[in-house]
């Protein structure tokens, strides 16, 4: 009897709603548009959602108070973990691959847009941080940076957890694990996972306890004590298993004049980059100029990170840039400036090797996180991380 008249409100209520809302015009394109044109104000698709949910809910106690029926009470945090998930997994555009986002962008990007990657995430439904942990935001913005790879969010044995084609990762205290794995978490590093704001590195900010820190890196002691980090996540997500595996993957092209091998994941994205370079060198001569002083570029290289205790290099999968100019005797890279310099980290970002400004947004504008960003600094460097963009975006997207 009851799930019946649970089954009547909640027809009642959507029939209500549906004639309140304004039908969507049926032609859309492959991603919304991010302003609605039109002076009438539609609602979305969650805020639809969560006016039925109140409205059941209203309608459940009237019936409860009356009588009618009877409502089960939920524990605490059953009802927050449902909540939770419920502000997670929303449908998301149909992408079949790279060149899809690479032409959104493209078509929808504009001057105003200061986080990178913004033309993209800017379109997306967001969850609500409220209800989630730092964990669970940061599996959906892999979610939501790789929507072809169709993966889901969800709580499982108190953990956050991604699904990736069958595969359960926990979220682990920031290890990314496979699931099986969760139990020897305290083995493994943590993943390198932050906002990537766009905003270059700043020495002056730095605390007397920062410098300290920094000072400890690529030491033999803090190599010692370094832990491994699982790369299974990351490797299943972008197919690079092993060597083998991962060149298989790889690509040719022609950027800016020299011969890139890429993974086929990203080449949609560099030869965006690679046109809109050069087209701003026609008007730039500080853009003209680098490139013409280019002197070597490198993307695919199966390595390490110099400085760590192993880390896998994203040149490893072919999705990191490197460019060296000619006649350049500025530092680019910590490591380096460390054999001679304890104080490495002080160096001013002005003292150090930097590409055009041009340069650095249109990479950061297709999902690259430039490496003039880093404390450990590393300024001829690019690689594709749009979940780091699509994380920056949630969390200022949740102070505004």
């Amino acid at each position: 009897m009851q799930k019946f008249l649970n089954l009547l409100l909640c027809l009642y209520i959507c029939i209500a709603i549906t004639s309140c809302v304004s039908d969507k015009d049926s032609s859309v394109e492959a991603f919304p548009e991010t302003e609605d044109a039109s002076e009438e104000k539609q609602l979305s698709r969650k805020e639809i959602i969560a006016l039925i949910e109140s409205s059941i809910t209203d309608a459940e106690a009237e019936a409860a108070e009356k009588g009618i029926i009877q409502i089960e009470e939920k524990d605490a945090e059953e009802t927050q973990k449902e909540k939770a998930e419920k502000a997670l997994n929303f449908a998301l555009p149909e992408v079949t691959g790279t060149q899809q986002i690479a032409d959104f962008i493209e078509k929808h990007y504009e001057e105003r847009h200061t986080i990178p990657f913004e033309a993209y995430s800017g379109q997306l439904e967001l969850p609500d941080r409220d209800l989630l942990p730092f964990g669970a935001i940061v599996l959906e913005s892999y979610r939501l940076a790789y929507p072809d790879k169709k993966m889901k969010i969800y709580e499982k044995e108190g953990d956050w957890c991604i699904e990736l084609d069958g595969m359960i990762f926990a979220w682990a205290d920031g290890r990314l694990l496979p699931f099986s794995k969760r139990v020897e978490a305290e083995n493994y590093g943590k993943q390198i996972i932050y906002p990537n704001t766009g905003k270059p590195r700043n020495p002056k900010s730095y605390s007397q306890d920062d410098i300290a820190e920094l000072m400890k890196k690529g030491t033999k002691a803090a190599l010692a004590a370094e832990k491994p980090v699982d790369n299974t996540f990351t490797q299943f997500l972008l197919k690079t298993n092993d060597r083998i595996v991962t060149e298989r993957n790889i690509r040719s092209m022609n950027f800016l004049g020299r011969r890139l091998n890429a993974h086929k994941m990203v080449i949609p994205f560099f030869e965006k980059i690679d046109s809109e370079i050069k087209a701003a060198a026609k008007t730039n001569k500080e853009v003209a100029k680098f490139i013409a002083d280019i002197s070597e570029i490198g993307c695919y290289n199966w390595r390490t990170i110099d400085g760590t205790a192993g880390r896998r290099s994203y040149h490893s999968y072919g999705l990191a840039i490197d460019i060296a100019v000619k006649g350049n005797k500025k530092p680019t890279y910590w490591e380096w400036v460390r054999t001679w310099n304890s104080k490495w980290m002080l160096v001013p970002q002005t003292s150090l090797w930097l590409p055009p400004e041009p340069v650095i947004k249109i990479f950061e504008k297709y999902g690259f996180v430039w490496g003039g960003t880093w404390d450990e600094y590393d300024t001829m460097h690019f690689e594709y991380r749009p979940e780091l963009a699509v994380l920056a975006y949630l969390s200022l997207a949740d102070e505004e």
